[in-house]
């Protein structure tokens, strides 16, 4: 054991002891505080060094009864043999440490270093420890957790780590965005399809009146709403501009339920469609060209026709590993439908929590909406990610939607034109609700047996050694257990009860059905007999006989099925027939290198077909491999230009760089891949992004990997085949820059005050530098933004100097960032050596 001594005066952090210690609070926390700091990468192949200095801040000698427990993102430990303090993994993401026999007592103030060898890698900050805590053992119980102090080093040379963000690559790229024309009133995200100018010009100035037919009357409604607390525009039958919403005379022209026209000019601004959503969109492109105006609002006389070309937009929110509110998600759907998404897909069950209340089940709320410290999990799920102890705190990683707050939920996004699709993710991923349903196993397997095992999710005698994705051992639903089924068509039931009492329709339910480990189900006897039972031969033929069961629930229940693209892949013949006929849509995310070919061999395959490409449309990606960016990377980085590049009838080329950021040659990236058949391409039904929130902290968290990327989902959902995808070489790459351009300038004139003013968070991507000939060189992607900038080697303020044309540099280092409309970037680095 390495023992340090030093003084307590500012050595880390200093803490008030449970005993005693370096304050007079009689509030209790641990004794002991900790810094954490990374080590050497590749210790081992694969393997990085990563140490705790644990220092006794109290009065007392550090003896051996305790435990320390802490979050992290999942990784392997390694330690040495018979170390003084072991470190180890308890489930997932969850870990713990605690001195073992080779452990001498601390004194006070003394400090040791604790060091071990992780898996996988650590190369942003986000992704070092949380919530630490201590527990006290007494007479072999455990004490009450205390916190910790825990002082989390920054990670060192941060500009030398891998995916590091090049200041001149970013300075190059944004060369491309040059010579922008002056934005139409008609520019607006999503784009429109077709605009024809005409003579005159209407003004909004303080009052427009409003008429509607009766079918409109929920969108003239919410139409009003935004005309005052956007604009300050009031409704009176008296004003002199009307505003008027009326069906379509010649339905032959919608092309789709979705279609609409608006005609401005002669005092009127006539909005036309079939379907109330048609209007409900139009209305959306009026409120969207009012956006960057001052009042009086003039609008230029002309003709617009507008329509989606998929009919399938929507963005999925993770509330089970990041819980928000449900005015938060209201908020997002508000959003979310002012640029024209249709679909929110209700992630609201995962192995680290179940969000809903299911009535007839309260343990999926009781225990499974709650984590914190437990030996058991009979009260609360372990802690994870944000590292909370304590299952009755508002914290991110307790909370759940009522029944009542989430039909309201639903009336809400219904009166948007936006569907709620909901989750139960299983066989996997559904830790959780397993939890759940063993603490309500216990409770009554004294009393009334029948009942402890109804919605039982696992069985006892199990033996299958298992890890999944997320380093779970205890994650998947038994599907030979008939308690599995009932457990699912009852929480089924209960959805379909919720969103009838709503007034929402409910057609289809996502099953999840992703990231099944291999060696689940094999040291199950039940599963054993029911193989031998159907003749099934290998562990998939249990996957396969899972998701057609559930398809037949569903079925009886009148709904569809939807689920991640492993709900279509590696069955029979015979089940293929049976789940293309069953199945509502099967979410295609799994196109990184090497597996991209799937999407279009499910689509050929007859399966519609949900595109959320991980490369381009996964915004838990971080935005690029900045430490300070939060997130993950394992499919790649995704900013706004790379969702925005995304194209769903030639996915293979919708990745322009590859993940070290060098270009793709577009010519060869299809070759010898499944191309998408005639029959295929009718499957593509949409496009979808994804918001996992293994890495986010906070709603604003949310908001700030959204936007801006969400923009790129937006834009290619409602226009799916951009005037580049048919061309090829030079002339490819300067009509994609040329939009490229067009949409940084909606972005940054239109998009950015618009949420600065309505308070929606939002990342400002970095400014890009370089030294020419003696000179400082910047840019930036956002028009308008400054760029601040230092030299010597400190960190940009909003009071340091303002880049606005070359300047002298015979600097080492030089630091840089974006400011605008009240953000600012992270700093970029350029070393000039």
């Amino acid at each position: 054991m390495k023992i340090l001594r030093r003084p307590l005066v500012g050595l880390l952090f200093c803490t008030v002891p449970f005993w005693a210690g370096c304050g007079t609070s009689d509030k209790l926390e641990a004794p002991v505080s900790l810094t954490w700091e990374m080590g050497a990468s590749n210790i081992e192949p694969g393997y990085y060094e990563n140490s705790f200095v644990l220092t006794n801040i109290s009065g007392s000698p550090l003896s051996k009864d305790w435990t320390i427990y802490y979050s992290q993102l999942p990784r392997y430990v390694k330690q040495e043999e018979n170390p003084a303090v072991k470190v180890e993994a308890v489930n997932g993401n969850f870990f713990k440490m605690y001195p073992t026999d080779s452990f001498k007592p601390l004194a006070p103030g003394d400090s040791m270093r604790i060091s071990f060898l992780c898996s996988y890698k650590l190369d942003r900050n986000s992704h070092a420890p949380e919530g630490v805590y201590w527990v006290a053992t007494v007479d072999g119980k455990e004490g009450k957790p205390l916190p910790i102090a825990l002082n989390a080093l920054p990670l060192s040379s941060p500009e030398s780590l891998p995916g590091y963000p090049d200041a001149t690559n970013i300075y190059e790229s944004n060369l491309r965005l040059k010579n922008v024309p002056v934005l139409e009133q008609s520019d607006i995200l999503p784009s429109v399809k077709k605009v024809v100018s005409a003579e005159g010009y209407v003004v909004l100035d303080g009052k427009v009146a409003l008429t509607y037919s009766d079918e409109y009357a929920d969108e003239a409604r919410l139409l009003k709403e935004k005309l005052h607390d956007l604009y300050n525009l009031e409704v009176d039958g008296k004003a002199p501009v009307i505003i008027a919403l009326e069906p379509l005379s010649d339905k032959v022209q919608a092309v789709n339920d979705e279609y609409y026209n608006m005609v401005i000019g002669g005092g009127r601004i006539k909005i036309s469609a079939a379907t109330p959503h048609g209007i409900f969109n139009g209305t959306q492109t009026l409120l969207a060209m009012l956006k960057n105006k001052t009042a009086p609002y003039q609008l230029n006389a002309m003709s617009v026709e507008d329509y989606p070309d998929l009919l399938y937009r929507g963005q999925m929110i993770d509330i089970a590993r990041n819980f928000t509110t449900v005015e938060n998600l209201k908020k997002l759907v508000d959003i979310f439908a002012s640029y024209k998404l249709n679909v929110l897909h209700f992630h609201f069950a995962d192995d680290e929590a179940w969000r809903l209340e299911i009535p007839g089940l309260k343990e999926l709320t009781a225990v499974g909406s709650r984590r914190g410290h437990t030996t058991d999990e009979s009260r609360c799920l372990f802690p994870c990610y944000d590292g909370g102890y304590d299952p009755d705190a508002a914290t991110v990683g307790n909370g759940y939607y009522s029944r009542e707050d989430f039909i309201g939920l639903l009336r809400y996004a219904a009166e948007r034109h936006i569907r709620v699709i909901p989750e139960i993710e299983s066989p996997g991923h559904a830790r959780a609700a397993i939890v759940s349903m063993k603490a309500r196993y216990n409770k009554y397997k004294e009393t009334d047996v029948e009942k402890a095992v109804e919605y039982l999710l696992s069985e006892p005698e199990d033996t299958s050694r298992y890890a999944s994705v997320q380093y779970y051992t205890d994650n998947v639903i038994n599907v030979a257990l008939p308690s599995s089924y009932h457990f699912m068509e009852k929480v089924i039931r209960e959805l379909a009860a919720m969103y009838k009492e709503a007034g929402a329709a409910l057609t289809t339910v996502h099953l999840g059905g992703d990231e099944v480990a291999r060696g689940v189900w094999q040291g199950s006897p039940k599963c054993r007999v029911l193989m031998k039972e159907k003749g099934m031969m290998k562990p998939h033929d249990l996957a396969e006989y899972f998701i057609t069961q559930m398809a037949g629930i569903m079925q009886r229940n009148g709904l569809k099925f939807s689920g991640w693209q492993e709900v279509a892949l590696g069955h029979t013949e015979e089940a293929h027939r049976q789940l293309r006929s069953q199945a509502a849509g099967v979410y295609c995310w799994n196109t990184v290198p090497g597996y991209d070919e799937v999407v279009y061999q499910i689509a050929n395959n007859g399966y519609p077909v949900i595109l959320c490409n991980v490369g381009n449309f996964y915004m838990d990606m971080a935005y690029n491999g900045h430490p300070d960016e939060r997130g993950l990377d394992w499919g790649g980085y995704v900013d706004e230009s790379i969702s925005f590049s995304m194209l769903p009838y030639s996915i293979y080329r919708s990745l322009r760089t590859d993940g070290a950021g060098n270009p793709v040659d577009l010519e060869k990236v299809e070759k010898g891949k499944t191309a998408l058949t005639a029959e295929g391409k009718k499957n593509i039904l949409g496009v979808q992004g994804q918001l996992f929130a293994e890495t986010i902290r906070s709603f604003n968290g949310v908001e700030y990997l959204l936007f801006p990327k969400i923009m790129g989902l937006a834009e290619r959902g409602w226009n799916a085949c951009p005037a580049w995808e048919k061309l090829r070489g030079v002339q490819e790459r300067q009509a994609f820059d040329k939009a490229l351009a067009l949409y940084y300038e909606k972005i940054s004139d239109m998009e950015m005050p618009y949420w600065a003013k309505n308070g929606i968070n939002f990342r400002l991507p970095h400014p890009g530098l370089q030294v020419k000939d003696g000179k400082l060189y910047a840019n930036t992607a956002i028009h308008g933004a400054e760029i601040r900038y230092t030299m010597d080697g400190s960190e940009p303020t909003v009071q340091s100097a303002l880049w606005e044309a070359p300047v002298e540099c015979d600097a080492s280092v030089v630091k840089a960032k974006t400011f605008y409309q009240g953000k600012e970037s992270l700093p970029i680095t350029l070393r000039t050596e």
